[in-house]
């Protein structure tokens, strides 16, 4: 684990100074200790999402900029810790558990931003809300986390031990992605379609929601399957049942490995007509990359919307970013920035208890039409939000391309 502190005047210079990391204990205090507050964040800085992170974590560090570093009387201070195994780059589940424990135990703690990865928040969400922290994740689609609709056993359940809500995602979850998909092979005029998932826990209810969402436009699910993109390189069988089924399009959910580079470039190949349709899990720089031909049919959904879809604040947040990092970013800072400042903003509606965990999770929760970078949203009592436009991305020349953006119910 890495961490990061930013006192006050190194946040005025946008930059960070090294911290040490607490024990493991998990403190159910209400009320952070005095005046001085801390906001943890919890990412995966390296590996395949490490690049997307860092912006994250950049937008995060803008934001408590902005604010000068404080809310009213209360000193707010900014810890980066990394979840990834420094080793492989994947999230790491004991990392992930040693952050969230970290945040725990200390006293001054008033939320916690994280985690990237759906899995990775399955781990730190329960430690959280154990002590009865506020919970921003900028992304971490997984339906189970806020709803039972598909989700494992005990969900959502299990992650809340306290009994209370406590957690917050900003990009839309699972189910608007899943009405995305179906909405957009309807626009593809795709009349069947055979769905995948890769076997990972978090990653099959997204495919049965995008079975289902199809159904429901009028498009016949020819099959739904599993398949390991983790094991091996040989497809030649799901292949050419893909091929017998007669369906016009593939949609998997699933990630953007080297499993799924190969299954992605053998359907090309054995059907260059055929759509290749892919989760948000896949739409990251190493998959666009190195997929090759089949880039020509691909089609990638995506949480991230064109700069220019965002409201005009939106602009001026990531001209400042060039600014203050010296390097353009995508909207992934934009997640970060409001992550960081509905937080600040829930301290500061909690008034003189802005020190207390609970009076901030309640403000966080009452947040109503909310303008934000993102565009206007109200939290509702699940922890989702109202925002509902999902975007589509293409790929060319191996690089992720805007392609539309969808609105989702």
């Amino acid at each position: 684990m890495r961490a990061r502190w930013l006192s006050l005047a190194a946040l005025a210079a946008i930059a960070p100074v090294a911290a040490g990391c607490g024990g493991v204990g998990v403190s159910g205090a209400s009320e952070a200790a005095g005046p001085q507050l801390a906001i943890y964040s919890s990412l995966p800085l390296q590996g395949p999402a490490g690049a997307i992170s860092a912006q994250i974590v950049n937008g995060e560090r803008l934001a408590l900029a902005y604010a000068g570093g404080r809310v009213g009387p209360f000193k707010v201070g900014y810890v980066s810790l990394d979840d990834s195994n420094p080793a492989s780059g994947q999230i790491d589940p004991g990392g992930v558990a040693s952050d969230a424990k970290t945040a725990a135990q200390d006293t001054s703690t008033i939320a916690y931003l994280g985690e990237y990865n759906s899995a990775a928040t399955a781990v730190s969400l329960p430690l959280i809300n154990a002590a009865g922290i506020l919970q921003v994740s900028p992304a971490s689609p997984y339906v189970g986390l806020t709803s039972s609709l598909d989700a494992g056993q005990d969900e959502p359940q299990r992650f809340y031990p306290s009994g209370r809500r406590t957690f917050g995602r900003l990009q839309p979850g699972d189910p608007a992605q899943g009405s995305a998909q179906a909405r957009l092979m309807k626009a593809l005029g795709v009349r069947k379609v055979y769905v995948l998932d890769d076997q990972d826990p978090f990653e099959v209810p997204l495919a049965q929601i995008v079975a289902a969402d199809a159904e429901r436009e009028g498009i016949l699910v020819a099959a739904h399957d599993g398949v390991s993109t983790s094991s091996g390189w040989g497809f030649a069988g799901e292949v050419q049942k893909i091929l017998e089924s007669g369906a016009q399009a593939v949609f998997l959910a699933g990630g953007g490995g080297a499993g799924t580079v190969a299954l992605w470039q053998q359907l090309h190949r054995a059907d260059p007509h055929l759509l290749l349709l892919g989760s948000s899990a896949m739409a990251i720089p190493s998959f666009a990359s190195q997929i090759g031909a089949a880039s020509a049919s691909t089609y990638l959904t995506t949480p991230m919307l064109a700069a220019a879809q965002y409201p005009p604040t939106a602009s001026r947040v990531l001209a400042d970013y060039r600014r203050h990092f010296g390097v353009g970013a995508s909207p992934y800072a934009l997640y970060g920035f409001e992550a960081m400042s509905v937080v600040l903003d829930a301290i500061r509606d909690a008034g003189a208890r802005g020190n207390n965990r609970q009076a901030v999770i309640d403000a966080f929760f009452a947040m109503r039409d909310r303008n934000s970078v993102l565009g206007r949203y109200s939290v509702v009592a699940d922890g989702e939000t109202t925002l509902a436009r999902y975007g589509v991305d293409r790929v060319v020349n191996g690089r992720l391309v805007w392609n539309r953006v969808l609105a989702v119910p």
